[in-house]
Order: structure tokens, then sequence, then C-alpha cells
């Protein structure tokens, strides 16, 4: 297993990308990051994308997942979906140009407020199909980049459980459509929240050949009215951790498991402890 890191110290303005910006996240023990720059996916200029990988790479620093610019890919307009469409196929080619191993993308959500807040008909055949067609338009893109799609999940949205995100990728019929391993975004409800064992069986069992990369987080139960999930520090919560690790190790070896969603502040506590965690388990962080 690799060790990477999305947010926290990763800016989102490539021209903040340093050689002393590089030096601290390399600092931090991390081989990986994931980037969520700022501007036009269909004019960001090649040669900024190519200086910002090259930063990186003198510092051993690798980018692993670019994003797809929170895209409304299952748009019922057909108009905005073939925008949102065109617009991720422009996300493949700015990850070429990154050298990053994969787009990293949700499906949008009809919910006008967010990309990932919920809706009704989040979850309906009509936007599974939306979701697929966007795929598949997409396709041409990867090939000529040679870069993959990886599908960022949650619960929220139309990849709300491990089988139907494994329907969607099938439905699609291409190796270029990836899943990104995130335990607390499939958890439904407090039952789960407190017992995930099954959960993590069921994501490895359902998706183990399509995972690309894993996001790590932790999750814990609220007390307050009525139901809160929330995330928090790795370490900090419920999630089943012997499982989650010994799992992506077993599927991934040589794959980045990327600490997200903390402010830097936080983000040398929740290394330290995944390093740790993998040690007690006899899994080596590669570099």
């Amino acid at each position: 297993m690799r060790l990477g890191v999305s947010g926290g110290p990763v800016t989102r303005d490539t021209a903040e990308v340093n050689e002393r910006l590089a030096a601290r996240i390399a600092g931090m023990g991390f081989t990986g990051v994931v980037t969520h720059f700022l501007g036009d996916a269909a004019t960001f200029p090649a040669a900024e994308l190519r200086r910002v990988r090259d930063v990186l790479a003198d510092q051993g620093i690798r980018i692993v997942q670019s994003w797809g610019w929170h895209q409304p890919l299952v748009a019922p307009d057909e108009t905005v979906r073939r925008g949102a469409a065109q617009t991720l196929r422009h996300a493949v080619r700015v990850a070429a140009d990154l050298g990053a191993g994969m787009v990293l993308t949700g499906p949008g959500s009809l919910n006008p407020r967010g990309s990932w807040w919920p809706h009704p008909d989040n979850h309906a055949p009509t936007t599974e199909d939306a979701l697929v067609r966007t795929l598949q338009e997409t396709l041409p893109a990867c090939e000529t980049h040679g870069v993959p799609i990886c599908l960022e999940c949650h619960v929220t949205s139309v990849l709300d459980s491990p089988a139907r995100v494994r329907r969607v990728i099938e439905r699609v019929g291409s190796p270029w459509i990836k899943a990104n391993f995130d335990a607390v975004n499939f958890i439904p409800d407090i039952r789960t929240a407190f017992d995930n064992r099954r959960l993590l069986d069921e994501l490895f069992d359902q998706l183990g050949p399509h995972f690309a990369a894993a996001h790590l987080k932790d999750v814990y139960v609220e007390d307050r009215h009525v139901v809160h999930i929330s995330e928090t520090v790795p370490g900090d919560g419920l999630l089943d951790w012997e499982r989650t690790l010994a799992g992506f190790e077993a599927l991934l070896p040589d794959g980045y498991a990327i600490v997200e969603h903390l402010p830097e502040s936080l983000v040398p506590r929740a290394a330290q402890f995944v390093r740790e965690k993998a040690a007690q388990l006899g899994i080596a962080i590669r570099t």
C-alpha cells in the first residue's frame, strides 16, 4: 500500500505548486496526492499542468487522482448532461497532462444546492441510465489519453450501494471505468456505522476487481437529533480498520490509500494512525 493525501496541504491553485510545497508534502511521508485545481478544464494550459507534474515528481510525489469538476453527469436535461460529459472529457485531458493515474468523479445530484446533496430521484432507474450514457460518451477520451475514470460513490447519490456501483460499471462495459474504495461513503444508517464489517465484506466482494484507489477517513454517530452520521479523523471513529487496510492491501498492494477531508493540522495525526495500524497488520507502506 502507498500513502497519499487529498486536501490539507494540497493547494487548489496550480500557481502555488512549487518546490517548497512539494517538499512539505513529501516531508509528511506522502508519495501521492489528489488534485482539485481550479480553472477551466477546456482551456487549462498543458504547459502549466506539466510544470506542476514535474515539480511534484522531483520530490517523489505522483498525482494519483485529478478531479472531474463535479459535473452533473446525471442531469435529466440532455443539454446539461451532454455539456457535463464534454467537461469530463476535458478533465481526462487535464489528468493526462498532469500525469495523473485517473480522473476522480462523482455522478452529481439532482439537488440544485450541491453535487453531493440528497434528492429522491438520485436513486431512480432513469438517473442510473443517464450516468451510464455519460460514462459511455467519455470512453473515447479515456482511450485517447490513456486515463481511466474512477467513480466516487456515496449513499446520497445514484452510486448508493456496492451492487449498484457494480451494475453501472458492468453496464458501461469498459475497463476504463473504475471505482474508488471509500467505506464511509457507503454507510447508510446507525446500525451499519456501529458494525461495518459486513459492509466492508460486501464492498470487497462486489467491487474488488474494480477498485483503483482508496480514500481513508473514519465515521462516528453524533449525540444529537435526529440522525447525524459524520466523518472524523482515522482512528477516532467506528470504522473497522483491520478489515479496511487488510482488504485493500490484498487487492492493491501497490495502490494508493489517500487521507482526505482534513485540515492540514490534522493530516499528520491521521497519517501516523494509518502507518501504525498498517504496521500492526504487517502491511508495508511503499514509497
